[in-house]
């Protein structure tokens, strides 16, 4: 049977796992797909307004925010203070041993912008080589939902994050946690998170890097077990208000340049932050045959804030040859262009 893409988005029937119908040409996302109507986000949006009102001024901070330097974190944490100019947040960079220098000198400008404070999330970089080199050299490590959503190198990066934020966030009593993730990436606005999820979320990851090597008896990862034992009422819950505002790149990257950011200078379509991105989607789609954006583009395209012909250009741009290639010698593998598979040098 021939491959058949999806008439609406962009995925398509080779991609474990997705159905087109033959009748109607799409896949079985657009098919039960339902936006939020123009009225849904506006009450999504007071709903998160009136939580601000309620819970906020009561810690250190009103929001533990996740800032990459990229152009969606960026824009993100421009509109919110500028929406929410009464916020106090701390902006959390972590620097992953490929963050572009250029990010950083964006993160540190956004802040300084905003009247935020700062503040960068580092570990050994050999630490962090040994665990996305182990993750790029496994093979199912994570559920089959998140592998559609990311490559297994971004899925261990992003959970990083997500913990170490969460764990800031119950240390400065801060109620909420705020993510730029699109519609593509996040349909759901507000997230109300509790003690035994975050416990359960903590043990699921702890699980998954055990899985690809990862022994983190030392918690350099992982929320630490002391801070979520002493959680108390402390407990967080995490925003996406970038899923309900007005998207599109050229708008967001319009206004970023207007303030003073930069455009990045690496050549990668998908990351505007993050020189090991290249890398990832390569590994991913050697290992599992479909690219690790595929599922966001597509929800972006579905939700109507990119158009199918745009995204069908992003998830087929060739990858930037000099930043897999250079992301493979920190890591020390190889890539084998003729056979195309990684080995350990």
């Amino acid at each position: 049977m021939s491959k058949l893409v999806c008439k609406k988005c962009v995925l398509d029937s080779e991609i474990p796992g997705i159905q087109i119908n033959e009748e109607t040409g799409l896949c079985h996302f657009c098919e039960t797909y339902t936006p939020l109507s123009s009225q849904e986000k506006k009450e999504y949006l007071a709903r998160i307004e009136e939580l601000f009102e309620q819970y906020g001024g009561k810690g250190n901070y009103d929001i533990i925010y996740a800032l990459s330097g990229g152009k969606d974190s960026s824009y993100t944490l421009y509109k919110l203070k500028k929406d929410y100019p009464f916020l106090k947040v701390l902006a959390v960079q972590f620097d992953n041993g490929f963050t572009s220098e250029n990010a950083i000198i964006n993160a540190k400008k956004m802040c300084k912008i905003t009247g935020c404070d700062y503040f960068q999330l580092t570990m050994e970089k050999e630490i962090l080589y040994d665990t996305f080199r182990k993750a790029a050299e496994s093979y199912d490590a994570f559920p089959k939902f998140a592998k559609y959503r990311a490559s297994d190198i971004c899925n261990v990066c992003i959970t990083i994050i997500k913990q170490k934020l969460i764990e800031q966030a119950i240390i400065q009593k801060a109620p909420f946690v705020v993510f730029a993730f699109t519609a593509g990436q996040s349909p759901n606005p507000i997230i109300n998170l509790s003690v035994n999820f975050i416990q359960w979320s903590r043990s699921l990851f702890e699980k998954q890097l055990q899985k690809i090597g990862i022994d983190d008896k030392d918690e350099i990862f992982l929320l630490k077990k002391e801070v979520l034992e002493n959680t108390g009422e402390n407990v967080p819950s995490i925003l996406h208000p970038l899923c309900l505002w007005d998207y599109s790149e050229d708008k967001v990257l319009e206004t970023l340049l207007e303030v003073g950011w930069e455009l990045p200078g690496i050549s990668d379509s998908n990351s505007t932050n993050c020189t090991l991105n290249s890398f990832a989607c390569y590994n991913h789609m050697e290992k599992y045959g479909f690219h690790p954006y595929a599922f966001d583009v597509a929800g972006l395209v579905r939700s109507g804030e990119m158009s199918r012909e745009e995204g069908l250009e992003k998830i087929n741009q060739e990858l930037s040859q000099p930043l897999i290639e250079e992301a493979a010698r920190k890591l020390e593998l190889k890539v084998k262009k003729s056979q195309k598979i990684l080995v350990k040098i």
